[in-house]
């Protein structure tokens, strides 16, 4: 069976609580966060607002395949999908890249299972131990045994894995308190699918495993969080907290990392360079941040001691284009037009990824990059360090 849904797809909010699974990396690690968190305000960004574009486009495409939307009802809502600023041939490609693996999943469930349970945009409750503790789970799949939980990531910018992943494993949680008893699950099994980085991650955990975490890590921990208590925790989950530019735990690592003994780079051993590169990327990233929040701040009208607002550097530009055009030529200036071709990425657009690719295969390449030391948990294939390999 598949659950219904013959509405307006709308996904304000998505359906997460204080305690929701999208910060749970954060406020597990760093339990007095979620309460120190609260009293900022969301602020909306271009990224999040093309996220939830593209789940609706996903969740529009799963309604049609599996036919628990009116025809009329799909068509509507795709035609005023197709008139919004997002999208894109692109995202056509990216969300089918998910769709067709939710489609590959069902299909071989209903193999096995004469009569799954499939739902889109599921909400998932496990207040039951995270105090009002629900979300919104992207796509869950039940058959006899198992659960399939898949989560769409959008975004290319931070690799997302699966394994041991607390957002999915609160969804996964949140699936089998409400379907263990009609199906005797045995296995969750758990896969994220972020198309713009060509991954598909999946990782499954036995039931009573995923029950047994509920009991001993994530509940008391839960618990900490909704009371604001335990001990604060900076690290890599800081990235998406609301409190972040001023935490004073945060800015309390940063400088004790800022204390460290920076010699001059020939008296350093190769392991102590090894290990300052973590250590130099993360203050530089703190250091941004801080920056970037106070400058706002000042432009909404904060004095801060010892600093003022300055306007930015400019380069001049034409008041009228067609003034200046008229003006050159009155006084007999011609040459003044210069040709140029679009972009790689521009005539793609203006052609479509197929036609691109059929004309302009060939005559397109892709140059080797300039070389970039990074960690080894980078999904990047190493590059050879001969240094002939980088002469001309």
């Amino acid at each position: 069976m598949t659950s219904t849904n013959n509405q307006v797809i709308q996904h304000s909010g998505r359906g997460h609580s204080e305690l929701g699974p999208s910060s749970s990396e954060r406020w597990l690690k760093c339990t007095p966060s979620a309460v120190l968190s609260a009293q900022f305000q969301d602020k909306p960004s271009i990224y999040a607002e093309e996220g939830t574009f593209l789940h609706e486009l996903c969740e529009l495409k799963l309604h049609r395949y599996l036919g628990d939307m009116t025809k009329d009802v799909i068509e509507r809502q795709y035609a005023e999908h197709r008139d919004n600023d997002f999208y894109s041939d692109e995202a056509e490609e990216v969300t089918d890249v998910y769709v067709n693996h939710c489609i590959e999943v069902i299909e071989a469930i209903r193999l096995s299972c004469p009569d799954p349970y499939i739902a889109v945009e599921h909400r998932l409750d496990f207040s039951e131990y995270v105090p009002d503790g629900f979300g919104t789970g992207d796509f869950i799949a039940i058959a006899d045994g198992v659960i399939e939980v898949i989560d769409f990531k959008g975004g290319r910018g931070v690799r997302v894995n699966a394994d041991h992943n607390s957002q999915l494993m609160l969804y996964g949680l949140g699936a089998l308190l409400e379907f263990d008893p009609l199906y005797d699950i045995k296995t969750v099994r758990m896969t994220i699918v972020q198309p713009r980085l060509q991954n598909i991650s999946s990782f499954e955990m036995v039931a009573d495993e995923l029950i047994k975490w509920a009991d001993e890590y994530l509940h008391p921990r839960a618990l900490l969080a909704q009371k604001g208590e335990g001990d604060f925790c900076a690290g890599e989950h800081c990235r998406w907290c609301k409190a972040r530019h001023t935490c004073r735990a945060r800015s309390e690592y940063f400088m004790q990392l800022a204390k460290r003994d920076f010699k001059q780079p020939d008296l350093l051993t190769d392991e102590e360079i090894a290990d300052m590169l973590p250590v130099a990327e993360a203050l530089n990233n703190w250091v941004q941040d801080l920056l970037a929040f106070a400058t706002q701040q000042a432009v909404e009208g904060k004095q801060w001691a010892g600093y003022k607002l300055v306007a930015g550097r400019t380069v001049r530009k034409y008041t009228s284009e067609a003034e200046v055009i008229k003006a050159c030529t009155d006084a007999g200036y011609t040459d003044i037009y210069k040709t140029t071709l679009l972009g790689v990425g521009d005539l793609e657009k203006r052609m479509g990824r197929k036609a691109f690719r059929d004309v302009l295969g060939k005559l397109v390449y892709k140059p080797e990059g300039t070389p970039t030391l990074v960690p080894v948990s980078d999904p990047r294939q190493a590059i050879s360090t001969a240094a002939s390999d980088f002469a001309e």
